[in-house]
């Protein structure tokens, strides 16, 4: 099994790309988030690589992360999703919002993906939602925790509050539950440190 390769990048085809490994060249086929980031031709490579075995063919495909590679693996187990179909679908979700979709269980999304039709996508979140780690989620958690906190942030800026003071408020509230979650919940919760800060 070929797992990982660092090399040379010698050229670019479509969604191929071109690797030499100590004087041999490899053929990768990539999604669209590899392509977007590759070096220039001659610089050094890192792909995640998978290799898949089909009786007439060996195909490897590289990412740039394990995380990527591995919800490729999960996509392809899925009754058909091939390979080329697996990468398609990822570029159109990229980071961890795949999955999410699936498990929330949102068909609509998926069928804006080529090749993909309602059976399809109705098939791939029954067979996956409930199934997938919970490494797939954590990136999307602080996604998404990151965004109300700065929206915390600019609120706070508006009724007067100090960067500093703002940042310092979110600190003390953390760790916070699921239900304490929303902008609103953590407004309230930070401008409640911040009142207790002014007595």
């Amino acid at each position: 099994m070929i797992s990982y390769l660092r090399g040379q990048l010698l050229g670019v085809d479509e969604d191929r790309v071109v690797l030499e490994v100590q004087g041999i060249g490899y053929e990768v086929a990539v999604p669209s988030t590899v392509l977007q980031k590759l070096p220039s031709k001659g610089q050094e490579l890192e792909l995640y690589t998978h290799l898949h075995v089909r009786e007439d063919a060996l195909q490897l495909y590289g990412f740039s992360t394990p995380q990527e590679r591995a919800m490729f693996r999960v996509l392809i187990t899925a009754r058909g999703i091939g390979p080329k179909v697996a990468l398609t679908i990822l570029d159109k979700f990229p980071g961890d919002s795949l999955a999410a979709v699936l498990e929330r269980g949102e068909v609509d999304p998926l069928l804006k993906v080529p090749g993909v039709g309602k059976k399809t996508a109705q098939r791939l979140i029954l067979e996956l939602k409930g199934k997938l780690p919970e490494s797939f989620f954590k990136d999307e958690e602080k996604t998404v925790e990151a965004q109300v906190d700065n929206e915390v942030v600019q609120a706070l800026l508006v009724l007067g509050y100090s960067r500093q003071e703002s940042l310092e408020a979110l600190r003390k509230i953390q760790p916070r539950s699921a239900e304490e979650s929303s902008t609103e919940a953590v407004l309230r919760l930070a401008l409640r440190e911040l009142g207790k800060k002014g007595r």
